[in-house]
């Protein structure tokens, strides 16, 4: 019994003097790193007794440059919008819309240095605009868009992402905005790679119908007839026709020139004017003779597929003003069939439409539209 107390003494002696050893080793450690802050940088990491924090992953600089919204209320701030001004619209004979791309800067340099110009001068004649995706996901093409809006104030920004799968958005967006800033009598949606000759549009406006007029460059094939988007001229009834559509039922599609039949089909009163005064196929830029011509206005009302030098050489030799008008030809004459159906359509155009209140999409991606220029489309 004896013997046992004395070795629970001995144990209990020995367990404090390592809890005495241990508790000084511990006292001196911490003033020692106390002292010498410095050297915890060093420490490894069970010595640091700062607590660890796990940091999400960093993305590349290429990237944040990218897609950094730091400044996009400034966008959204320039945006277009669709407040009706009532008796405060600006009266015109024609409004024209040139739809692009945020990235297609050198082609809209070449419509101001060339077209673009008789745009100015008749306030009472034409109003001619940009209208371009606003909703730019990418920094730098952010910023440089609102710089050329800055200093040539003639781009106008719409709410859209932008992609292949918004052209018939666009063209919803660009008819409401129209119909609420302007009281136009005609209006003109163009691509940005057309060669207008507006003085001679101009000068013969005065000619042509004033109501239910469709024109522009229609294709006729077996059991189908439309419109082609890239130039559509309509009279003021026929755009409130299309904007006075019943919200529920109204279709939209990824392609404007397909939307726009869509809601054709349900106007019986129109006229439609095939003109064959517009080159649309092959791109003119393809074609030797449009490197060459003179005169081009004596012959065309405007010339499609005109990228870089040709778009160049057409303005300095257009002649473009007034010329003899001819009636309108019948359009049965060109075309027998006047139905619409996109069912016909082959599987790169094909796309069930959609009611336009549901934002549709039709899962197209967002990459820019390159067409013909480079090969794409044909």
């Amino acid at each position: 019994m004896v013997y046992n107390k004395k070795r629970v003494i001995f144990v209990a002696l020995i367990f404090a003097s390592a809890w005495a050893w241990m508790a000084s080793l511990y006292f001196t450690i911490t003033f020692h790193n106390q002292k010498r802050p410095s050297k915890l940088q060093n420490a490894p990491t069970w010595a640091n007794t700062t607590p660890i924090v796990i940091m999400a992953p960093v993305k590349n600089q290429t990237e944040i440059n990218d897609t950094d919204d730091s400044d996009i209320d400034e966008t959204l701030h320039q945006l277009i919008n669709f407040k009706d001004l009532g008796r405060n619209k600006r009266a015109v004979l024609l409004l024209i819309i040139v739809s692009t791309a945020p990235a297609r800067f050198k082609r809209r340099q070449l419509i101001r240095k060339t077209w673009w110009k008789h745009c100015s001068g008749n306030q009472a004649q034409v109003e001619c605009v940009f209208m371009t995706d606003g909703l730019m996901t990418n920094r730098t093409q952010r910023n440089l868009i609102l710089k050329e809006k800055d200093k040539y104030k003639d781009i106008k920004l719409q709410p859209l992402k932008g992609g292949r799968g918004q052209f018939g958005f666009r063209f919803l967006d660009q008819i409401k905005w129209a119909a609420a800033k302007f009281n136009f009598q005609y209006l003109l949606r163009i691509d940005d790679d057309y060669f207008l000759c507006p003085k001679r549009l101009l000068s013969e406006l005065p000619s042509r119908p004033k109501q239910n007029l469709v024109w522009g460059f229609f294709h006729c094939e077996a059991g189908i007839t439309w419109l082609d988007e890239a130039f559509m001229i309509f009279t003021k009834d026929i755009i409130q026709k299309f904007l006075g559509q019943n919200e529920s039922s109204m279709l939209c599609h990824p392609h404007a020139d397909q939307q726009v039949m869509l809601w054709l089909r349900k106007i019986r009163k129109k006229t439609y004017f095939h003109d064959t005064r517009l080159h649309h196929q092959p791109p003119a830029s393809h074609v030797p003779r449009f490197s060459k011509i003179r005169r081009v206005c004596d012959s065309y009302l405007g010339v499609h597929g005109a990228y870089g030098k040709t778009m160049y050489h057409l303005g300095l030799r257009a002649n473009d003003n007034a010329k003899n008008v001819s009636p309108i030809p019948e359009f049965a004459r060109f075309c027998k069939n006047t139905k619409f159906n996109y069912h016909v359509f082959n599987s790169m155009w094909r796309y069930v439409p959609k009611p336009c209140k549901d934002n549709p999409t039709w899962n197209l991606g967002g990459e820019m539209w390159f067409g013909k220029e480079v090969g794409q489309g044909i």
